[in-house]
Order: structure tokens, then sequence, then C-alpha cells
């Protein structure tokens, strides 16, 4: 049974929760019109300890390696927050949640890390989670969802045969 591979989980929150989260908060900037804002601060995170210095914009990263993926963890809520900052009084309770849901997922990321748990850490982890549950719709707000998505291919597959007919 000790024979069986075993995932690697750092691995899988790193490259599976974070990828999704940085579209999300890429597509979020879009819809918000606060993407240019969000690359210039994110080129402007110094090179500090270990951080190296950014030479790419988020949106000219095509690929991201395990060690890229940690460093931006280390400075992504700061960046998402100040991204944010100066919203009109109707976008500041939506840029709040974005922000809340950004945070608790990088506070269970952190709390991952640890090399070892005890029942306040495993707490702690649930309620990261459970917040990032919470506020994770405000990302979701102007996507469409898989059924919308395959209903909109098959319309286009539809249009696209009867214009040939045509």
């Amino acid at each position: 049974m000790s024979d069986l591979p075993k995932p690697d989980l750092l691995h899988t929150l790193q490259m599976g929760m974070l990828d999704h989260l940085q579209k999300w908060i890429s597509h979020f900037m879009k819809t918000y019109e606060r993407l240019d804002k969000y690359n210039a601060i994110w080129l402007s995170v110094p090179a500090y300890h270990n951080l190296t210095p950014k030479t790419k914009s988020y949106e000219e990263v095509s690929q991201w390696n395990r060690k890229e993926m940690k460093e931006m963890s280390q400075y992504l809520l700061g960046v998402v927050t100040q991204s944010l900052r100066g919203g009109s009084p109707a976008q500041s309770p939506i840029f709040n949640r974005a922000i809340e849901c950004t945070r608790a997922l990088l506070e269970f990321y952190m709390y991952a890390q640890y090399k070892s748990h005890d029942d306040a850490t495993l707490s702690y982890m649930e309620d990261a989670l459970s917040c990032f549950h919470t506020f994770k719709d405000v990302f979701l707000l102007g996507r469409a969802g898989k059924k919308a998505k395959a209903k909109a291919n098959v319309l286009r597959t539809e249009l696209v045969k009867k214009r040939k007919v045509d």
C-alpha cells in the first residue's frame, strides 16, 4: 500500500486553486476596467527578500512555474487591494468581496504549507475555506457557466452551418 503514488497537495493547491484564482481576478479586473492598473501595480512589486523582480505584466506571463506561483501568493493580495482602490460607492462592496475572497483563499493556501497541523490550524483552514466559499460568487458575476457556454457553442455551430448553406 505504501508504494502507491501520493498526490502533491501543495502542487495541487498552487497550480489548481491559485491558478483559478488568478484567472478569476484577471477577468474581474477586465470587467471593472482595472486591468491596466492591476498590471502596473503587478510590475511595481519590488524585488525584496526572496522575490524576483517582475519583468512581465500579469497578462504577459503565459505559464507559471512552482516558484513563481509561490512568490505570487506573497504579494497577490496587496496587488488586488491596491488595484481596487478608489472605486465608486456602488463598486465598493463588490470590490471588498473580491478582496475578502482573495484573502481567504491565500490564507488557506498559507496554512496548507505548514509541515504539521493541530486542531487550531485545521480550524483556521476551515474558517478560511468557508470565507472563500462565502465570497467566491463575486468572481462569477458576468461569467458564463458551463451550461451557458455549451448552449452558446451549439448556437454558434448552427449559425456557421446556416451561413454556409445560405
